[in-house]
């Protein structure tokens, strides 16, 4: 009778170490998932719709300095170490003048926005990308009177 009880705590503790070490850890996936096919498409010169419309929205608008965009991806497989890529959009009011981070600037970058046959881009996103240039330019600010 003694034997068994020892046997049977022997073979639970036995048990529940060998499971420690088979806990499942599910997959993490945070912020922007930013391709860097999407960062070839930037060209100096772009709108902040612009490229909103490009990358989506920014995970982090700096509060302080509103002219920096963050786009911040985590992913993290099971055990495995976590992966993190940054892009940096930095803006001059609202006209794009420069990234950072860890893709690749692209070479057509400071080509500028005008010349829409260097950009891999649709026939309706050109469309929606003059329109709103269009939109941009005939907008005239508003002065408030007190």
């Amino acid at each position: 009778m003694q034997f068994r009880k020892i046997a049977l705590i022997a073979a639970t503790a036995l048990t529940l170490g060998l499971l420690q070490g088979c806990a499942y850890r599910a997959d993490l996936v945070q912020g922007n998932y930013v391709e860097q096919e999407n960062v070839d498409r930037l060209r100096y010169g772009m709108s902040a719709e612009q490229v909103r419309f490009i990358l989506g929205t920014p995970m982090l608008i700096d509060p302080f300095d509103s002219s920096r965009w963050y786009y911040v991806h985590y992913y993290r497989q099971g055990w495995d170490d976590p992966e993190v890529k940054n892009l940096i959009v930095l803006f001059q009011g609202a006209t794009l003048v420069d990234m950072s981070g860890d893709f690749k600037k692209p070479l057509e970058f400071s080509s500028g926005i005008n010349d829409y046959s260097k950009v891999d881009l649709t026939q309706s996103e050109i469309q929606t990308l003059q329109e709103a240039q269009q939109t941009e330019d005939t907008q005239e600010p508003t002065e408030t009177q007190e």
